[in-house]
């Protein structure tokens, strides 16, 4: 039945997903390594703290007075350091689990 419907090609106009048996082939398109996408989420959340520590030098030493750009600069450099330890975390709880596994 399921066959039926995915072959008939109702599901795939109106979902946009393709119902094949085979894998994705991810030759060609653009991948990274998980230790590239760690990097460059790393490097993001770098490069929002030091935006934030810009932002907060600027106003102290006038050169400028929206309090609201610094303050927002400093909640998302938080916010984005906040979510990498979590992410942290839960990697390390992961392995840990894993380590803990009988074999």
């Amino acid at each position: 039945m399921i066959e039926a419907i995915g072959n008939s090609g109702i599901i795939q106009q109106k979902s946009g997903i393709e119902l094949s048996p085979e894998p994705r082939e991810l030759k060609g398109k653009n991948t990274q390594s998980f230790s590239d996408v760690l990097s460059n989420a790393i490097h993001n959340v770098d490069g929002t703290i030091r935006e934030s520590h810009h932002k907060v030098e600027q106003f102290l030493a006038g050169e400028t007075d929206n309090v609201h750009d610094v303050m927002i600069a400093m909640q998302r450099a938080k916010m984005s350091f906040d979510l990498m330890v979590e992410v942290r975390n839960k990697a390390i709880q992961a392995y840990q689990e894993i380590s803990n596994m009988q074999i």
